[in-house]
């Protein structure tokens, strides 16, 4: 199963007075119900107030075992990775070591060339927020690797393909950006991309939980969730995936509880300054996904139609469909569900959506 691009949205404020922290008790049964309803195999959600994080949880970890999910369990978080990376691009945007409306060729000389691709017409900015043009690496006919990939070698894929002229005001959502901003961070630091991402923003927000698997390390810690997806009408285990073939488009992993965590430290100010986080909430119009929808640099936003907005991002892989949000003054949520519901064909069907609304937005 190839990576798909997910829920990817969250936006701003506008905030009644936040409820108890007990209010997302309703999660429980929504996840019940979710889950029942679709056949799912499982689902996984935190919420978190900054001071103590609540766990829900419905169906199994393991299906073929039973085992039910407990507190740290290990999950596939994919496109959330994109946040980390964009995070630790404006730390370096901080530290003026890279400037977001700089041409990639600065960082990435004679490298992205391709018929209608050109380094030199695309900015770091237009990549993180998916403007660049890029065309997506992974396609309906691309089969993931199933042996260790370099990013270079997925940039090949991408640049083997016509691009599209950058700037345009729409975000074209493309895994292929975030391959890209990786081989930035590794061009400018001279380390490895996950190597810097632990140093600035893992190790120091004491996520234990967090980590980029190495190349050819197809399996995830212990206590792990099962992934599963429906083929060929049969529920298969799809847990075990090369994480190369994602890169820092999403191979991460990491645990719900360590997600919600790193979400409200970002919006808190306590991985990037104020400066670097103004442009990382500096949004376009993402229609793609519904009218409140917002694309920033590795950061989306929603409004839940209910007088709150909320910021994160989401990610799918096979088998894991997770999204985190938090909105100001309120709750970190970060939720997965181990198994594509077959509902999700709009974002107003999609589990991941009631988790929101039903700690945002309780009636």
């Amino acid at each position: 199963m190839r990576l798909v691009p997910g829920l990817t949205g969250m936006l701003i404020i506008g905030l009644a007075a936040p409820p108890a922290f007990a209010q997302p008790a309703g999660l429980d049964a929504v996840l019940a119900r979710t889950v029942a309803a679709n056949g799912l195999s499982g689902a996984v959600a935190v919420v978190d107030d900054g001071t103590a994080g609540r766990l829900s949880a419905a169906g199994h970890a393991d299906a073929s075992t039973g085992a039910p999910f407990v507190p740290d369990t290990y999950v596939r978080v994919a496109s959330i990775t994109k946040t980390f990376v964009a995070a630790a691009i404006l730390q370096l945007v901080g530290e003026r070591e890279i400037e977001l409306d700089a041409p990639v060729e600065t960082y990435l000389p004679d490298l992205i060339r391709g018929q209608g691709i050109d380094g030199r017409a695309i900015t770091v900015r237009q990549l993180l927020r998916h403007q660049s043009g890029l065309p997506e690496y992974f396609d309906d006919t691309t089969e993931p690797p199933v042996q260790p990939v370099s990013p270079r070698e997925l940039l090949s894929w991408a640049l083997a393909k016509p691009g599209a002229p950058p700037g345009r005001p729409v975000p074209v959502y493309t895994n292929t950006n975030y391959v890209v901003a990786g081989l930035i961070i590794e061009a400018v630091t001279g380390s490895t991309a996950a190597d810097e991402i632990t140093r600035r923003i893992i190790t120091p927000l004491g996520l234990t939980h967090t980590y980029f698997p190495a190349a050819g390390d197809t399996g995830l810690r212990a206590p792990m969730a099962h992934g599963y997806e429906i083929v060929d009408g049969r529920r298969e285990d799809v847990t075990a995936a090369e994480p190369s073939g994602e890169y820092m488009a999403g191979s991460l992993i990491s645990t719900n509880e360590d997600i919600a965590s790193f979400i409200t430290a970002l919006l808190d100010g306590r991985v990037v300054a104020a400066a670097e986080l103004a442009q990382m909430t500096d949004t376009v119009p993402w229609p793609l996904h519904g009218p409140g929808f917002g694309y920033g640099l590795g950061l989306t936003s929603i409004d839940l139609g209910c007088g709150v907005t909320v910021w994160g991002h989401g990610g799918d892989l096979a088998g894991y469909h997770s999204v985190m949000a938090k909105a100001p003054g309120r709750p970190a949520v970060a939720a997965t569900f181990t198994q594509g519901s077959p509902d999700a064909t709009s974002i107003a069907n999609d589990p991941r959506f009631a988790v929101l609304t039903s700690v945002y937005c309780p009636t």
